[in-house]
């Protein structure tokens, strides 16, 4: 056998040993005496800073998908291009690669980038999104050096069958469908979902990045405008289908099934200084996933353990070419397979009210096959596998009543490579008890590995790169006052972060991009949330939430040069405050809603130059309203909603070059049976 494969075997052994031994220990002691279970599960989350967004949340907006969902109800900041376009989150001033994102338990990052493409993540297909902050990412994985996000889809085990369908219909010729079958006994549950989007995506805006010049019969020039341009090959096409299967034999048993395949078309948008028609080029982005999850969780007393294994594919296109005199020449013509094949066990125990323990195995091979079939790209493929194995245990102590004291330790394998020992601890303290007033304190040091594409990727790959690895501080306060008419939650949290080896793309001296660790990076900040609502009378009822977060995330490596102007200034494209609010009034059968977002300027060079036009983007607040009635009927129920985004007609974007949508509109039919 390799090395890695030995290594990987003793990995899920020991894991595999643990959890048995877990299990003998608790198979002995719930025979002696019965635990509160409550108190194991609240132990669970002790000294964790996480944010949760259920299903009332998430199925908001069928045209919303997960990159909408946590730009308008987090402190996440969304780096978009627009929607059905790239659009990454940046968890506390980090790079989207440094937030590992979850599945029912398995990662979706990509194994060549790193990153979760949001846009591609339909919020209708999940039923629950938990949102880790900073060091408590380590509870769930690795190489979370910003944070990590959990997407769980959940089973219905209500009797009977059910269908809802939703039509929407909206501005730029944009048209989303869904449907969802549902079956459930106290044995079974079924749910088929299927979505479809579709739009030109042909907005209008006006172009200030050119500048047209009337003149007169003598050539002077009388008046200089600004044109009012349509977004260009920015049409989208989008199916998702998700099947998931659950069964529970009563007898402590639960297993489940779970496969989702999703299918994209799409043109991306022209830049705002192109002079080029739709007609002369073709630039287009075509992708097929598949996922699918098997998972077994057995519950015995205060012991949970749980095996999973599944699969995940990806077949990405990219062309780019020229089409004059009816000859087409790709100038990029790329294709990527990447795969993913993981197997997981983990084991949960409370042998009594003031211990939590678990542990947990994870094993994953990522392999990605890459190449370009354009005459300019000859030699530009990489054909790469890696190994990766993950262990962890963790250990939650309540030595007096409102203390508690949480320990986690993660042992991580990259083919050969063995990261050291990542090691989290958080600590809680409940103050007040009525108001539930609690101070939550964590340290970590987490590492977050090369991806493929920083390896191996031709021309540029650089297989001397070393990981990133960072310390995370958090310190933080929350409360909840829950009244017969009212209840009102908040929490802040500051935090302190310092990263080392940050691995960044730069043009080299050969003419092409190269990774490398050059930078050390400096995030701190705080993050806050409230929430309350408010039952006014009989049929009035209000209900708020707001997200606030302030991140400077500062550049402190070692200048490249002598004119390196980038040390102690702000990464590009972080903004330092972004906020949200969401409000709704509800009055009988009816609902208004009011959304808003704002972002602070970002900078689009490592130097934050302002001297010129393109140095930075402006600030903007953005404020979408919506109306919705809902209609009871004998056996089933029925709503319309019509929204109307960005009603102040903001000009704004969020990446240079890259035109937003202004004032636009949707209408949405909702049937549940």
């Amino acid at each position: 056998m390799t090395r890695t494969a030995i290594i990987a075997t003793r990995t899920l052994v020991c894991a595999i040993a643990l959890c048995l031994c877990l299990a003998a220990h608790a198979q002995e002691a719930t025979t002696m005496k019965e635990v509160n279970v409550s108190t194991s599960r609240r132990l669970s989350d002790a000294g964790i800073e996480k944010t949760v967004l259920d299903t009332a949340v998430l199925h908001d907006n069928i045209a919303y998908s997960m990159a909408d969902i946590l730009g308008k109800n987090s402190t996440l900041f969304i780096k978009s291009y627009g929607r059905a376009t790239e659009s990454t989150a940046e968890f506390r001033g980090t790079s989207p690669s440094h937030t590992q994102v979850m599945w029912n338990g398995m990662k979706i990052n990509s194994p060549m980038l790193g990153t979760v493409d949001f846009s591609y993540i339909p919020a209708y297909f999940v039923d629950e999104t938990t949102l880790l902050h900073g060091a408590s990412s380590v509870c769930t994985t690795d190489g979370g050096l910003g944070g990590a996000i959990e997407l769980t889809t959940k089973p219905i085990f209500e009797k009977g069958f059910g269908m809802q369908y939703t039509q929407g219909v909206g501005s730029f010729s944009t048209y989303d469908q869904f449907l969802r079958l549902t079956y459930g006994n106290e044995h079974w549950s079924s749910s088929t979902r299927v979505a479809y989007s579709h739009s030109k995506n042909d907005f209008k805006y006006t172009n200030y990045d050119k500048k047209v010049d009337e003149r007169d019969e003598t050539g002077k020039i009388v008046r200089s405008y600004h044109p009012t341009e349509r977004n260009k090959s920015g049409y989208f096409d989008d199916v998702n289908v998700m099947q998931d299967v659950y069964y529970n034999d009563l007898k402590g048993n639960r297993y489940g099934a779970m496969l989702w395949y999703g299918y994209s078309l799409r043109g991306l948008p022209f830049l705002s200084v192109d002079y080029k028609t739709d007609n002369d080029f073709t630039n287009e982005h075509e992708q097929q996933s598949v996922r699918a999850l098997l998972k077994w969780d057995r519950t015995k007393g205060t012991l949970n353990v749980g095996m999973k294994a599944g699969y995940a594919y990806q077949n990405i296109g990219y062309e780019y070419s020229t089409n004059r005199q009816d000859f087409t020449t790709d100038i990029t013509n790329s294709r990527s397979y990447a795969q993913t094949g993981f197997v997981h066990a983990n084991a949960d125990y409370a042998p009594s009210q003031q211990w939590f323990l678990s542990a947990s195995a994870s094993l994953y091979y990522n392999h990605v096959k890459s190449w370009d079939r354009s005459p300019f790209h000859i030699g530009d493929n990489y054909n790469q596998g890696r190994m990766e194995e993950n262990l962890a245990v963790s250990a939650k102590w309540r030595p007096l009543e409102p203390l508690t004291m949480n320990v986690v330790l993660r042992e991580t394998i990259y083919k050969d490579d063995i990261v050291p020992v990542i090691p989290a601890f958080f600590i809680e303290y409940v103050a007040f008890k009525p108001i539930n007033l609690t101070l939550k304190a964590s340290v970590t040091r987490n590492y977050r590995y090369p991806t493929l594409d920083d390896l191996y990727y031709k021309p540029g790959g650089n297989p001397q790169l070393k990981p990133e690895y960072g310390f995370t501080y958090d310190g933080g306060i929350e409360f909840a006052i829950k009244r017969k008419r009212w209840n009102v939650s908040a929490n802040v949290t500051a935090f302190n972060s310092h990263i080392t080896d940050w691995i960044l793309w730069t043009p080299n001296s050969k003419g092409y991009w190269q990774p490398s660790n050059i930078k050390k990076v400096h995030n701190y900040g705080v993050e806050a949330m409230l929430g309350a609502d408010w039952a006014m009378g009989r049929h009035w009822r209000a209900d708020v939430t707001g997200n606030f977060a302030y991140t400077p995330s500062i550049n402190k490596g070692e200048k490249r040069n002598s004119n390196d102007a980038s040390y102690g200034k702000q990464l590009c494209y972080v903004p330092r405050v972004s906020a949200n609010i969401n409000a709704k009034l509800h009055f009988r059968s009816w609902t208004l809603g009011y959304q808003w977002v704002h972002y602070s300027e970002r900078y689009t060079t490592t130097s934050n130059e302002v001297g010129y036009i393109t140095g930075k983007l402006k600030p903007y607040y953005m404020s979408d309203i919506s109306l919705e009635k809902a209609f009871r009927l004998k056996k089933a129920s029925l709503s319309l909603k019509a929204q109307l985004n960005n009603i102040l007609g903001t000009e704004y974007v969020t990446v240079l070059s890259r035109p937003m949508a202004g004032r636009n509109f949707e209408v949405f039919l909702e049937i549940k049976y």
